[in-house]
């Protein structure tokens, strides 16, 4: 083995990871496909109207979708739909939004939901899981042009170890994107928060003094948002009283006070096991494993160290 200027020993332990690269690029492989076929995550919303106009009290809808990657399943159930229609369409008629108030309404809404779409999302997951084959492959070769020389230079290894870093912060970008970025882009397109929709007075369509809580719960099974929202529905009130309820809450006892709306509900996502079982081979192969080679090699150059002082 040579140990000229700018070059290392070869170390038996780089074989070891070349197996376990060989291993990361085969549970990449599997995660890819698996995403093809299977689920990504399973989301549902629940929510029930606690108070509002038009006897709307106890109307509820439940939503589910079965996100996949080319096409997701959805389904709707309402629990009174009779009164919801109501609500609905008389609410278009006290309205009376102009064409150019429609156009303004939609910007508000593509501004609130400003967040990446799921579909981008999804593309972006599929592009990392090939940069991270495609950095272990470069890894494994590597290490076997250092083993066929039986030499390391030393900007060699400083390349590897750049790219080791790539490969580990790319799957682990991975799994942030399918576990949180993914069911967080699916909220936002399904609800947001209502004071978003009230900054602007030409926002004739939703809440006014929307107040809105939520608390939320996290795991590697899924995710779960508890949350309440209420305001005076701006789409019940006549256009002339408008301005007065959007600067402060209506009377109690006047008939504007009847457009108050109170909601509460429950979203939440099932992440498939596989998805699960992902983040525990990462934190094995990609972090655990990782360290103890690099304590074995630590341990393996001290005594080297120790004879080369005896030496001086």
């Amino acid at each position: 083995m040579s140990e000229g200027t700018g070059h290392e020993p070869i170390a038996h332990w780089r074989i070891i990871a070349s197996l376990t690269l060989v291993l990361q690029i085969v549970i990449l492989f599997s995660l890819k496909a698996a995403l093809e076929e299977d689920s990504w995550f399973v989301g549902t919303l629940s929510a029930t109207v606690e108070e509002g106009p038009l006897s709307l009290e106890g109307v509820s809808a439940n939503i589910t979708i079965d996100m996949q990657k080319d096409k997701d399943d959805l389904s709707i159930e309402l629990f009174g739909p009779l009164r919801l229609s109501h609500w609905q369409d008389e609410r278009d008629d006290r309205a009376t939004l102009s064409e150019q108030q429609v156009e303004e309404y939609d910007e508000n809404m593509d501004d609130a939901f400003s967040s990446p779409s799921p579909d981008t999302i999804k593309s972006l997951t599929f592009t990392l899981i090939h940069i991270s084959i495609g950095l272990a492959f470069l890894l494994i070769a590597l290490i076997c042009l250092d083993l066929r020389q039986q030499s390391n230079e030393t900007k060699r290894t400083v390349f590897r170890r750049f790219l080791s870093l790539g490969s580990f912060t790319s799957v682990l970008t991975v799994l942030v994107l399918i576990l949180l970025v993914l069911p967080a882009s699916w909220f936002a397109t399904v609800t947001d928060n209502p004071r978003k929709f009230t900054d602007s007075e030409q926002n004739d369509a939703f809440l006014a003094h929307a107040d809105f809580s939520a608390s939320s719960e996290f795991g590697l099974d899924g995710f779960t948002l508890k949350f309440e929202a209420s305001g005076y529905d701006i789409g019940m009130v006549r256009p002339a009283n408008r301005s007065a309820v959007e600067a402060e809450p209506p009377q109690p006892s006047t008939p504007d006070a009847d457009s108050f709306i109170s909601i509460n509900g429950e979203m939440r996502t099932e992440t498939p096991p596989y998805v699960a079982e992902m983040v525990y081979f990462w934190f094995a192969l990609w972090f655990l494993l990782p360290l103890a080679l690099l304590i074995q090699q630590r341990v393996a150059i001290d005594p080297r160290l120790a004879s080369m002082k005896l030496q001086v």
